[in-house]
């Protein structure tokens, strides 16, 4: 945390050389030390402030840069109508993605982008090892996975501090996660996306 003018002060007076000259406090010295004190305390607000900037999670000033160096969004997202939070959400994803091809990575990415979701493999069916009331799947099930996302429609609304002028004071958006997992997905797969309740 920034120190504050009357620390930073203090801080400086108690390093000037003892003596009765520089002793006398309420002078012209200490007006020359409160000057500097201030551009002090500027310095390590600034420090403090860009400290929050190098997460993507917390960027306001530099997410404009990152979102320059990621290059033009995969998934075709029109930043600039998203909330600070959403595009702070995008850019951390994808600015952490180590890549992956397993259910593990697409979960994790998924929860990166604030969507939790599941994923359920099948096998075909075969023969010795099928119970009454299963289902009967065919050959190639195997390479099916089924992505249970909770809900299809977010909703957004206006908030003090995170949405800023031109944008609405609610929206709602269908859910991007179905591009950011078929990106990833291995080659050999299908993927269905189930947003009713799981079975």
């Amino acid at each position: 945390m920034a120190r504050t003018l009357s620390t930073v002060l203090q801080s400086i007076i108690s390093k000037a050389a003892p003596g009765f000259a520089l002793g006398l406090r309420g002078g012209v010295l200490d007006t020359v030390f409160e000057a500097g004190a201030d551009r002090i305390v500027a310095v390590e607000a600034d420090a403090e402030a860009i400290m929050r900037e190098v997460d993507p999670r917390s960027a306001y000033n530099l997410l404009p840069d990152f979102e320059r160096v990621l290059g033009p969004d995969p998934c075709g997202r029109d930043l600039n109508t998203r909330t600070i939070e959403d595009r702070q959400r995008i850019t951390h994803q994808r600015w952490t993605a180590t890549g992956g091809q397993s259910i593990p990575y697409m979960v994790s990415l998924a929860a990166k982008l604030g969507v939790s979701v599941t994923v359920d493999e099948f096998w075909p069916t075969r023969t010795g090892g099928l119970r009454c009331g299963q289902r009967l799947r065919p050959e190639g099930t195997q390479f099916l996975w089924r992505i249970n996302v909770p809900g299809l429609v977010k909703v957004t609304k206006f908030r003090t501090g995170v949405s800023v002028t031109k944008h609405r004071l609610g929206s709602f958006t269908i859910s991007d996660i179905e591009c950011e997992l078929r990106r990833v997905k291995p080659a050999h797969t299908v993927l269905v996306f189930n947003y009713a309740q799981e079975a």
